[in-house]
Protein backbone atom coordinates (compact mmCIF):
# COMPACT_ATOMS: atom_id res chain seq x y z
CA UNK A 1 0.00 0.00 0.00
CA UNK A 2 1.16 3.55 -0.77
CA UNK A 3 0.75 5.77 2.28
CA UNK A 4 1.27 9.51 2.50
CA UNK A 5 1.96 10.11 6.17
CA UNK A 6 1.32 13.68 7.27
CA UNK A 7 3.72 14.00 10.20
CA UNK A 8 2.84 16.33 13.04
CA UNK A 9 6.55 16.87 13.65
CA UNK A 10 7.75 19.90 15.58
CA UNK A 11 4.65 21.86 16.49
CA UNK A 12 6.12 25.36 16.24
CA UNK A 13 9.24 24.42 18.17
CA UNK A 14 7.86 21.74 20.52
CA UNK A 15 8.99 18.18 19.80
CA UNK A 16 7.05 16.42 22.55
CA UNK A 17 5.69 13.85 22.09
CA UNK A 18 4.42 13.79 18.54
CA UNK A 19 7.73 13.90 16.67
CA UNK A 20 8.62 10.59 18.32
CA UNK A 21 5.24 9.04 17.54
CA UNK A 22 5.74 10.16 13.93
CA UNK A 23 8.97 8.17 13.83
CA UNK A 24 7.29 5.11 15.36
CA UNK A 25 4.51 5.21 12.79
CA UNK A 26 6.80 5.81 9.83
CA UNK A 27 9.21 3.08 10.93
CA UNK A 28 6.40 0.62 11.58
CA UNK A 29 4.71 1.19 8.22
CA UNK A 30 7.98 0.77 6.35
CA UNK A 31 8.78 -2.34 8.39
CA UNK A 32 5.41 -3.75 7.35
CA UNK A 33 6.47 -3.39 3.71
CA UNK A 34 4.43 -0.35 2.74
CA UNK A 35 5.65 2.46 0.52
CA UNK A 36 5.65 5.55 2.72
CA UNK A 37 6.20 9.20 1.93
CA UNK A 38 6.30 11.72 4.78
CA UNK A 39 4.86 15.22 4.55
CA UNK A 40 6.13 17.23 7.55
CA UNK A 41 3.55 19.99 7.74
CA UNK A 42 5.39 22.32 10.10
CA UNK A 43 8.81 22.12 8.44
CA UNK A 44 7.18 23.71 5.40
CA UNK A 45 6.80 27.12 7.02
CA UNK A 46 9.45 27.08 9.75
CA UNK A 47 11.84 29.07 7.56
CA UNK A 48 9.28 31.88 7.44
CA UNK A 49 8.18 31.67 11.06
CA UNK A 50 9.80 35.04 11.90
CA UNK A 51 7.86 36.82 9.15
CA UNK A 52 4.57 35.27 10.23
CA UNK A 53 5.21 36.46 13.77
CA UNK A 54 5.96 39.97 12.58
CA UNK A 55 2.76 39.91 10.55
CA UNK A 56 0.81 38.77 13.61
CA UNK A 57 2.23 41.66 15.67
CA UNK A 58 1.41 44.21 13.00
CA UNK A 59 -2.14 42.94 12.66
CA UNK A 60 -2.49 42.47 16.44
CA UNK A 61 -3.66 38.91 15.99
CA UNK A 62 -4.56 36.68 18.91
CA UNK A 63 -2.56 33.52 19.53
CA UNK A 64 -5.36 31.38 18.06
CA UNK A 65 -5.56 33.57 14.94
CA UNK A 66 -1.79 33.38 14.52
CA UNK A 67 -1.75 29.59 14.85
CA UNK A 68 -4.64 29.29 12.38
CA UNK A 69 -2.55 31.14 9.77
CA UNK A 70 0.46 28.92 10.41
CA UNK A 71 -1.65 25.77 10.21
CA UNK A 72 -3.18 26.80 6.91
CA UNK A 73 0.15 27.75 5.37
CA UNK A 74 1.73 24.52 6.64
CA UNK A 75 -0.76 22.28 4.91
CA UNK A 76 -1.49 24.11 1.69
CA UNK A 77 0.97 22.06 -0.39
CA UNK A 78 -0.56 18.75 0.72
CA UNK A 79 -3.04 18.42 -2.21
CA UNK A 80 -0.10 18.72 -4.62
CA UNK A 81 1.75 15.98 -2.72
CA UNK A 82 -1.34 13.80 -3.03
CA UNK A 83 -1.51 14.41 -6.78
CA UNK A 84 2.19 13.67 -7.17
CA UNK A 85 2.45 10.57 -4.95
CA UNK A 86 -1.04 9.12 -5.61
CA UNK A 87 -1.32 7.34 -2.25
CA UNK A 88 -3.88 4.73 -1.31
CA UNK A 89 -4.22 6.43 2.08
CA UNK A 90 -3.41 9.81 3.60
CA UNK A 91 -2.77 9.27 7.32
CA UNK A 92 -2.42 12.05 9.90
CA UNK A 93 -2.17 12.33 13.69
CA UNK A 94 -3.37 15.05 16.10
CA UNK A 95 -5.30 17.04 13.50
CA UNK A 96 -3.59 20.34 12.64
CA UNK A 97 -4.71 20.24 9.00
CA UNK A 98 -7.29 22.93 8.27
CA UNK A 99 -10.74 22.37 6.71
CA UNK A 100 -9.65 24.23 3.56
CA UNK A 101 -6.78 21.80 2.97
CA UNK A 102 -8.86 18.74 3.87
CA UNK A 103 -11.65 19.73 1.48
CA UNK A 104 -9.10 20.02 -1.32
CA UNK A 105 -7.71 16.55 -0.54
CA UNK A 106 -11.22 15.12 -0.44
CA UNK A 107 -11.85 16.33 -3.99
CA UNK A 108 -8.99 14.10 -5.11
CA UNK A 109 -10.92 10.99 -4.03
CA UNK A 110 -8.17 9.63 -1.79
CA UNK A 111 -8.87 7.81 1.45
CA UNK A 112 -7.95 9.77 4.57
CA UNK A 113 -7.59 8.80 8.23
CA UNK A 114 -6.92 10.76 11.41
CA UNK A 115 -5.66 9.50 14.77
CA UNK A 116 -6.58 12.01 17.47
CA UNK A 117 -4.21 11.97 20.45
CA UNK A 118 -5.37 14.86 22.63
CA UNK A 119 -8.79 13.55 23.66
CA UNK A 120 -10.73 14.33 25.74
CA UNK A 121 -8.92 17.65 26.31
CA UNK A 122 -9.56 18.76 22.70
CA UNK A 123 -12.79 16.90 21.92
CA UNK A 124 -14.73 20.10 21.16
CA UNK A 125 -12.34 20.77 18.27
CA UNK A 126 -11.46 17.26 17.17
CA UNK A 127 -15.10 16.11 16.92
CA UNK A 128 -15.72 18.93 14.41
CA UNK A 129 -12.60 18.22 12.36
CA UNK A 130 -13.35 14.50 12.23
CA UNK A 131 -16.08 14.92 9.62
CA UNK A 132 -13.44 15.71 6.97
CA UNK A 133 -11.83 12.24 7.28
CA UNK A 134 -12.91 8.81 6.05
CA UNK A 135 -11.42 7.04 9.08
CA UNK A 136 -11.47 8.49 12.60
CA UNK A 137 -9.51 7.05 15.53
CA UNK A 138 -9.18 8.32 19.08
CA UNK A 139 -6.97 7.30 22.00
CA UNK A 140 -9.90 7.86 24.38
CA UNK A 141 -12.77 5.37 24.40
CA UNK A 142 -14.95 7.79 26.38
CA UNK A 143 -15.02 10.12 23.36
CA UNK A 144 -16.59 7.73 20.86
CA UNK A 145 -20.13 8.90 21.54
CA UNK A 146 -19.10 12.54 21.00
CA UNK A 147 -17.63 11.66 17.60
CA UNK A 148 -20.67 9.70 16.55
CA UNK A 149 -23.03 12.46 17.68
CA UNK A 150 -20.98 14.88 15.56
CA UNK A 151 -21.48 12.66 12.52
CA UNK A 152 -18.41 10.37 12.53
CA UNK A 153 -20.30 7.09 12.77
CA UNK A 154 -17.14 5.16 11.86
CA UNK A 155 -15.08 6.50 14.81
CA UNK A 156 -13.04 3.81 16.57
CA UNK A 157 -10.98 3.51 19.74
CA UNK A 158 -7.24 3.18 19.07
CA UNK A 159 -4.90 3.61 22.05
CA UNK A 160 -1.20 4.35 21.83
CA UNK A 161 1.32 1.52 22.05
CA UNK A 162 4.96 0.54 22.34
CA UNK A 163 7.68 0.50 19.70
CA UNK A 164 9.87 -2.56 20.36
CA UNK A 165 12.96 -1.05 18.73
CA UNK A 166 12.95 1.50 21.57
CA UNK A 167 10.81 -0.06 24.28
CA UNK A 168 12.72 -3.22 25.07
CA UNK A 169 14.48 -4.99 27.92
CA UNK A 170 18.11 -3.95 28.37
CA UNK A 171 20.96 -3.71 30.85
CA UNK A 172 21.52 -0.14 32.04
CA UNK A 173 24.13 1.87 33.90
CA UNK A 174 23.75 2.56 37.61
CA UNK A 175 22.65 6.15 36.99
CA UNK A 176 19.40 4.82 35.53
CA UNK A 177 18.67 2.47 38.43
CA UNK A 178 16.17 3.18 41.19
CA UNK A 179 13.78 1.57 43.61
CA UNK A 180 10.91 3.77 42.42
CA UNK A 181 10.69 5.87 39.26
CA UNK A 182 8.15 8.25 37.78
CA UNK A 183 8.50 10.05 34.46
CA UNK A 184 5.94 12.72 33.61
CA UNK A 185 4.95 16.38 33.75
CA UNK A 186 4.00 17.84 37.18
CA UNK A 187 0.27 18.19 36.68
CA UNK A 188 -1.61 19.17 39.87
CA UNK A 189 -2.85 15.70 40.85
CA UNK A 190 0.66 14.30 40.49
CA UNK A 191 2.17 17.09 42.59
CA UNK A 192 -0.34 16.45 45.37
CA UNK A 193 0.38 12.72 45.10
CA UNK A 194 4.15 13.06 45.60
CA UNK A 195 3.83 15.67 48.34
CA UNK A 196 1.57 13.27 50.23
CA UNK A 197 3.99 10.40 49.68
CA UNK A 198 7.15 12.33 50.58
CA UNK A 199 7.77 10.95 54.08
CA UNK A 200 7.31 7.39 52.83
CA UNK A 201 9.75 7.87 49.95
CA UNK A 202 12.57 9.48 51.90
CA UNK A 203 14.53 6.27 52.54
CA UNK A 204 14.25 4.86 49.01
CA UNK A 205 16.23 5.49 45.83
CA UNK A 206 13.64 7.52 43.92
CA UNK A 207 13.66 9.29 40.55
CA UNK A 208 11.06 11.93 39.60
CA UNK A 209 11.70 13.07 36.04
CA UNK A 210 9.89 15.40 33.65
CA UNK A 211 8.76 18.94 33.06
CA UNK A 212 11.31 21.70 32.67
CA UNK A 213 11.72 25.43 32.11
CA UNK A 214 10.41 25.25 28.53
CA UNK A 215 7.40 23.06 29.29
CA UNK A 216 4.11 24.86 29.90
CA UNK A 217 4.35 28.65 29.65
CA UNK A 218 7.22 31.04 30.31
CA UNK A 219 5.22 32.58 33.17
CA UNK A 220 4.31 29.21 34.66
CA UNK A 221 6.80 26.52 33.59
CA UNK A 222 5.86 23.00 34.60
CA UNK A 223 8.79 22.18 36.83
CA UNK A 224 8.69 19.78 39.76
CA UNK A 225 10.81 22.09 41.91
CA UNK A 226 8.36 24.95 41.34
CA UNK A 227 5.28 22.86 42.08
CA UNK A 228 6.18 20.52 44.94
CA UNK A 229 5.88 21.69 48.55
CA UNK A 230 7.91 18.89 50.17
CA UNK A 231 11.25 19.76 48.63
CA UNK A 232 12.88 19.09 51.99
CA UNK A 233 12.54 15.41 51.07
CA UNK A 234 11.84 15.31 47.35
CA UNK A 235 14.38 17.78 45.96
CA UNK A 236 17.18 15.20 45.73
CA UNK A 237 14.98 12.92 43.62
CA UNK A 238 14.08 15.47 40.93
CA UNK A 239 15.35 15.82 37.37
CA UNK A 240 13.50 18.81 35.92
CA UNK A 241 13.80 18.00 32.24
CA UNK A 242 12.00 16.08 29.55
CA UNK A 243 13.87 12.92 28.60
CA UNK A 244 13.65 11.47 25.11
CA UNK A 245 12.10 8.00 24.65
CA UNK A 246 15.41 6.12 24.41
CA UNK A 247 16.48 7.66 27.73
CA UNK A 248 13.07 7.03 29.31
CA UNK A 249 13.35 3.37 28.30
CA UNK A 250 16.61 3.13 30.24
CA UNK A 251 14.96 4.55 33.36
CA UNK A 252 12.02 2.14 32.97
CA UNK A 253 14.49 -0.73 32.77
CA UNK A 254 16.49 0.51 35.72
CA UNK A 255 13.53 0.92 38.05
CA UNK A 256 12.44 -1.88 40.29
CA UNK A 257 9.04 -0.21 40.43
CA UNK A 258 7.67 2.25 37.87
CA UNK A 259 4.85 4.43 39.17
CA UNK A 260 2.20 5.42 36.63
CA UNK A 261 0.07 8.30 37.91
CA UNK A 262 -2.39 9.81 35.45
CA UNK A 263 -3.17 13.49 35.12
CA UNK A 264 -6.38 14.98 36.49
CA UNK A 265 -9.52 13.63 34.78
CA UNK A 266 -10.62 17.22 34.10
CA UNK A 267 -7.92 19.90 34.25
CA UNK A 268 -9.28 23.43 34.67
CA UNK A 269 -6.43 24.78 32.54
CA UNK A 270 -7.65 22.82 29.51
CA UNK A 271 -11.41 22.91 30.10
CA UNK A 272 -11.95 25.11 27.03
CA UNK A 273 -11.56 22.07 24.79
CA UNK A 274 -13.76 19.68 26.77
CA UNK A 275 -16.93 21.62 27.50
CA UNK A 276 -18.85 18.41 28.16
CA UNK A 277 -16.46 17.46 30.94
CA UNK A 278 -15.88 13.99 29.47
CA UNK A 279 -13.97 11.90 32.00
CA UNK A 280 -11.16 9.83 30.46
CA UNK A 281 -11.09 6.06 30.80
CA UNK A 282 -7.95 5.41 28.80
CA UNK A 283 -4.50 4.73 30.20
CA UNK A 284 -1.46 6.71 29.11
CA UNK A 285 0.94 5.74 26.35
CA UNK A 286 3.49 5.42 29.16
CA UNK A 287 1.67 2.27 30.28
CA UNK A 288 2.46 0.44 27.04
CA UNK A 289 6.01 1.80 26.86
CA UNK A 290 6.87 0.60 30.38
CA UNK A 291 5.38 -2.79 29.55
CA UNK A 292 7.44 -2.96 26.35
CA UNK A 293 10.57 -2.45 28.46
CA UNK A 294 9.56 -5.36 30.72
CA UNK A 295 9.20 -2.79 33.47
CA UNK A 296 7.16 -3.52 36.57
CA UNK A 297 4.50 -0.85 36.99
CA UNK A 298 1.87 0.17 39.49
CA UNK A 299 -0.87 2.39 38.06
CA UNK A 300 -3.52 4.40 39.81
CA UNK A 301 -6.95 2.79 39.42
CA UNK A 302 -8.65 5.95 38.13
CA UNK A 303 -8.75 4.77 34.49
CA UNK A 304 -11.11 1.85 33.94
CA UNK A 305 -9.57 0.84 30.61
CA UNK A 306 -6.51 -0.60 32.33
CA UNK A 307 -8.32 -3.94 32.57
CA UNK A 308 -9.11 -3.80 28.85
CA UNK A 309 -5.41 -3.91 28.01
CA UNK A 310 -3.72 -5.79 30.84
CA UNK A 311 -4.60 -8.46 33.39
CA UNK A 312 -4.45 -6.56 36.67
CA UNK A 313 -2.47 -8.52 39.24
CA UNK A 314 -0.78 -10.69 36.64
CA UNK A 315 0.67 -8.16 34.17
CA UNK A 316 0.37 -4.82 35.99
CA UNK A 317 -0.62 -3.67 39.47
CA UNK A 318 -3.02 -0.89 40.44
CA UNK A 319 -3.50 1.05 43.67
CA UNK A 320 -6.62 2.65 45.08
CA UNK A 321 -5.11 4.94 47.74
CA UNK A 322 -1.77 5.81 49.31
CA UNK A 323 -1.93 3.11 51.99
CA UNK A 324 -2.62 0.50 49.33
CA UNK A 325 0.31 1.79 47.26
CA UNK A 326 2.71 1.80 50.22
CA UNK A 327 1.87 -1.80 51.05
CA UNK A 328 2.44 -2.90 47.45
CA UNK A 329 5.73 -1.03 47.17
CA UNK A 330 7.03 -2.62 50.37
CA UNK A 331 5.90 -6.08 49.29
CA UNK A 332 7.28 -6.08 45.76
CA UNK A 333 10.61 -4.54 46.70
CA UNK A 334 11.09 -7.63 48.86
CA UNK A 335 9.82 -10.17 46.32
CA UNK A 336 12.03 -9.86 43.26
CA UNK A 337 11.02 -13.09 41.52
CA UNK A 338 7.32 -12.28 41.71
CA UNK A 339 7.91 -8.72 40.53
CA UNK A 340 10.03 -9.83 37.58
CA UNK A 341 7.49 -12.48 36.54
CA UNK A 342 4.73 -9.87 36.40
CA UNK A 343 6.94 -7.48 34.41
CA UNK A 344 7.84 -10.19 31.88
CA UNK A 345 4.18 -11.11 31.47
CA UNK A 346 3.47 -7.44 30.86
CA UNK A 347 6.05 -7.29 28.09
CA UNK A 348 4.66 -10.44 26.49
CA UNK A 349 1.19 -8.85 26.38
CA UNK A 350 2.58 -5.56 25.06
CA UNK A 351 4.48 -7.23 22.23
CA UNK A 352 1.55 -9.42 21.20
CA UNK A 353 -1.28 -6.86 21.49
CA UNK A 354 -0.01 -3.32 22.03
CA UNK A 355 2.64 -2.44 19.46
CA UNK A 356 2.28 0.29 16.86
CA UNK A 357 2.21 -2.48 14.27
CA UNK A 358 -0.92 -3.92 15.85
CA UNK A 359 -2.50 -0.44 15.98
CA UNK A 360 -1.70 0.31 12.34
CA UNK A 361 -2.93 -3.07 11.16
CA UNK A 362 -6.34 -2.02 12.44
CA UNK A 363 -6.20 1.29 10.57
CA UNK A 364 -5.02 -0.23 7.29
CA UNK A 365 -7.55 -3.06 7.42
CA UNK A 366 -10.29 -0.44 7.28
CA UNK A 367 -8.90 1.30 4.23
Amino acid sequence: MKILYVAHGNFWGSTWPYAFIDSYIEGTLKGMGHEVKVYDIFSRVRTFDHFFREYAKKRKLTKDQFLAILDDEAGQALPFEVLNFEPDLVLHIVGRLTPRVLKAVKKLNKRTAIWFMDDPQEIDVTSKKAKFYDGVYTIESACLDAYKEAGSLNAQFLPLGCFPAVHKKMEVEDKYKSDICFIGVPFPARVEFFDSLADFLKDYNVKIIGGGPRVGSSKDPWMWRRKLKRLDVLDKFITDEIVFPDEAAKYYNGARINLNVHRDPVDARFSHGNSRGILPRGISGRSFEIAGCAGFQILDDKRSDVGVHFNVGQEVLTFSNLDDLKQKIKYFLKHDAERIAIAEASQKKAYSHHTYEERLKKVLSNH
